[in-house]
């Protein structure tokens, strides 16, 4: 009898094995039992990496445990999901709610590589500049200029923003900061050796005789600039130091720091401010130019084609583009990524782009009534904007989930009130923008809906708004006792050494 039992017990087992060990083994490569179907499939995973860190996921409105959730390349794995439609977010205390519906595919994994959530509420960085009108940072970040308009004259400080102490001022009497029709700004030289400063002329009766400059005469052209030299703390007249009254958009050489370019009628010069013999006519009934850290790019009438030169102006030119669209109008403003991605932004607002993409070469209307645009860092993409519009273009494909395609368009989001302050975030995969007074950050992934988050909130109407990626924060003016200034946030969160998780924190809260 005994040997029957202990029979019986060993088969049982041998059965218990021969069923289970198919399903451990399934189980083990991924595959999961689905009892609707009564079969094994295949299972999926959803993958999150955020900012921050820490959060809390939930599928289906419940929240995943520590348990369930693997840690791979500084991201969240919920794995094990049968082939389903998922509603999932992404929670932390203090932070806004970022929320997806997703499908899962059997073998495969729907990936979120950019969630990034926005606190709350945000302290502020108070730096005292009041008076404030617009600020421009330098291209190490160390510093910024900022503009304050008077009656009579224009003053630019010179700031310096981890000691948040004003560095130098200078007072243009006379003069203001040049309108936003002309699309120039002040613009820093590539080491802060000098910053150009566009200018127009005040009417003769707002300025006091005793106030105007020794060499502002009625022969002053409309619109000047003044070069700042930073480590002299010293300005002067770049009209005059050139004797031409006809110099328009001034542009730093990117590679030498005393050489700049400009237009005067049609013709661009390269001038070195430090020696007025040195000056080179580059190219002649050029219409637009940009700058990239290696050439010059112009526009040539009467056809319009691009051609592309060496900073210097030696060398050959080289042509760029063989026709030009003909409903393009003459007034326009050349932006240029490289050889093969080129922008034409006319004086109505019409934007062309000329795109030698990786299978064709083509011209194209992106629209009208456009504000502005910009290109991202890795010349992918170029964000452009309508008052009410953000709208996204691809140059090449993106090859990182969700897929977007060369030669496509996206709009991003609408409002019916004016959008303002219109930037890429660091990413490239979120965009900043302002609404009234509130700043906002939206994200350009399109599966389900977009996730769209409130930043800090101003008592000023329209605030300027700009963000430095390499300090990540984002500056903003407000007002303060009755009078306006600048402020920052720390934006997004800063990230654990090498991304490297806290481990003395659960991953979910």
């Amino acid at each position: 009898m005994e040997k029957l039992k202990r029979a019986i017990f060993f088969w049982t087992l041998v059965l218990i094995f021969i069923i289970t060990a198919p399903a451990i083994v399934m189980y083990a490569k991924g595959y999961r039992f689905d009892f609707s179907r009564g079969v094994f499939v295949h299972s999926g995973t959803i993958s999150i990496k955020s900012n921050p860190q820490d959060i809390q996921i939930s599928i289906n409105g419940k929240t995943e445990g520590a348990q369930s959730i693997n840690r791979i390349n500084n991201s969240y794995n919920i794995s094990g999901l049968l082939p389903n439609n998922y509603a999932i977010s992404a929670s932390a205390e203090g932070y806004q709610t970022w929320s997806k519906k997703t499908d899962v595919h059997s073998g495969l994994a729907s990936e979120f590589w950019n969630v990034i959530l926005a606190r709350n509420t945000y302290p502020r960085m108070d730096y005292a500049t009041g008076g404030i009108e617009k600020f421009f940072i330098s291209p190490k970040s160390s510093l910024l200029i900022y503009t304050k308009n008077s009656q009579q004259n224009l003053t630019a400080n010179i700031f310096d923003i981890k000691n948040k102490t004003i560095v130098s001022s200078f007072t243009f009497p006379g003069w203001k900061f040049i309108p936003d029709a002309r699309q120039e700004n002040i613009e820093w030289s590539p080491q802060e050796d000098y910053i150009s400063v566009p200018v127009e002329k005040l009417p003769a009766e707002a300025v006091p005789a005793k106030q105007k400059m020794s060499s502002q005469k009625d022969s002053t052209p409309q619109y000047s600039y003044f070069i700042i030299d930073t480590a002299k703390k010293t300005f002067f007249n770049l009209n005059e130091l050139l004797k031409n009254n006809d110099i328009n958009y001034v542009r730093w050489d990117p590679r030498d720091k005393n050489y700049l370019f400009y237009l005067s009628g049609d013709v661009l010069y390269r001038a070195n401010i430090n020696n007025t013999d040195d000056l080179t006519a580059i190219a002649q009934d050029i219409s637009s130019f940009d700058l990239s850290k290696t050439n010059v790019y112009y526009s040539q009438m009467p056809n319009e084609l691009v051609y592309k030169a060496e900073l210097n102006g030696s060398g050959n030119r080289i042509q760029l583009t063989s026709d030009f669209p003909e409903d393009i109008t003459r007034n326009f403003r050349l932006i240029a990524y490289d050889d093969n991605r080129i922008a034409f932004f006319t004086q109505n607002k019409t934007v062309y782009i000329f795109n030698a993409g990786e299978f064709d070469t083509y011209f194209k209307k992106l629209g009208t009534d456009i504000e502005g645009i910009q290109f991202s860092d890795d010349g992918k993409k170029m964000l452009y904007w309508t008052k009410n519009q953000i709208s996204t273009y691809y140059l090449r494909n993106w090859n990182v989930a969700p897929l977007r395609s060369e030669n496509t368009s996206e709009d991003v989001t609408r409002y019916a009130d004016e959008i303002k302050n219109v930037q890429w975030f660091k990413d490239y995969e979120h965009v900043i923008f302002s609404l009234g007074n509130q700043m906002k950050f939206i994200e350009l992934d399109p599966r389900d809906h977009r996730n769209c988050m409130d930043l800090p909130q101003t008592t000023l109407g329209d605030p300027i708004v700009g963000y430095n990626l390499y300090l990540e924060k984002l500056f903003f003016i407000d007002t303060k006792d009755s009078s306006t200034n600048l402020y920052s946030i720390n934006f997004p969160e800063t990230l654990p050494f090498l991304g490297v998780f806290n481990q003395n924190q659960p991953a979910t809260q």
